[in-house]
């Protein structure tokens, strides 16, 4: 009779433990927490056993339709730029957009952006003009393995380089999901590549410029945050192009997004780019911005 009783309390208490702790809530803005009472559940009322109030009957057209985020994404930013290469300093404009679509297995990433730059150099007049332009698409497909393929295609301008004006990197792999939760993501990727860069005055003189090399690269994406209220992105690119001389190249970003209000996709960010590319001329430019942006 004991070990029979004493059964049943194992199975009563496992039973215990699978019951789910669940948040419903109603059109009022109230919520509810409890567990279902599953066999007594339906689709047209919800019955659940709450600590205080004990069982209770919620009709299911009283409570709030579960919202679902939507395929889109959109992020717009606008503000000034302030730039500094080789000594020279400009005062620039820029404009952003970054659009993702998320469904299902299917991850695509759409990014531009353009800078106009006002510059003075000593005994020089007022120069307005392009000074920058980027164009990114990378698509990723999540594969029931945990492990996904990914294509990316990565253009940059820079006008003021005197070689490789213009540079592509084109790649493709597998990404990895390390860190996935309602705080964070973070995402690597490898694979090969091909880059190619052309354009400048002293193109002619560079012995890369102008043509294609194989190589690899190391993607790093990582997105935290925290609250409602604050976002931290960032960003890193690493590759290499198999010339006779293997030629690194590294862009990295970071980006501070604080959002005043949660009820409003508004927001401003801060935002660094550190940009090493030894087949340019000049190598490395660094830039920073204050930015003002919606998401939608």
């Amino acid at each position: 009779m004991k070990q029979h009783l004493l059964l049943l309390s194992l199975l009563f208490t496992a039973g215990m433990s699978q019951a789910e702790t669940v948040t419903l809530e109603l059109l009022n803005g109230d919520s509810v927490t409890g567990t279902i009472v599953e066999e007594l559940s339906n689709n047209q009322e919800k019955v659940l056993d709450h600590p205080q109030l004990g069982r209770l009957t919620i009709l299911t057209s009283s409570l709030k339709p579960k919202q679902t985020a939507p395929a889109w994404r959109t992020s717009m930013t606008a503000g000034l730029i302030g730039n500094e290469k080789d000594g020279d300093s400009s005062l620039s404009t820029t404009i952003s957009v970054e659009s993702k679509y998320k469904k299902g297995r299917n991850n695509l990433l759409l990014k531009a952006g353009l800078n106009t730059s006002q510059s003075r150099d000593n005994g020089e007049p007022l120069e307005i003009e392009t000074q920058k332009g980027l164009a990114e698409v990378r698509y990723d497909y999540n594969m029931s393995s945990g492990i996904g393929l990914f294509a990316l295609t990565d253009y940059n301008y820079d006008g003021k380089n005197d070689s490789g004006v213009n540079s592509l990197l084109s790649g493709i792999g597998l990404a990895k999901p390390v860190i996935q939760n309602k705080t964070t993501e973070l995402v690597v990727a490898i694979g090969p590549s091909m880059q190619w860069t052309n354009g400048g005055d002293e193109c002619g003189k560079d012995p890369y410029c102008g043509n294609a090399y194989a190589g690899g690269t190391f993607t790093t994406d990582l997105s935290w945050q925290p609250s409602k209220m604050f976002k931290l992105e960032l960003n890193n690119k690493l590759s290499a192009a198999f010339t006779p001389d293997i030629k690194p190249a590294n862009n990295f970003k970071a980006r501070f997004k604080f959002y005043p209000s949660i009820y409003s996709g508004l927001f401003t960010s801060l935002q660094y780019n550190l940009i090493y590319q030894s087949m340019s001329t000049p190598e490395v430019n660094n830039s920073a911005s204050l930015q003002l942006g919606a998401d939608f």
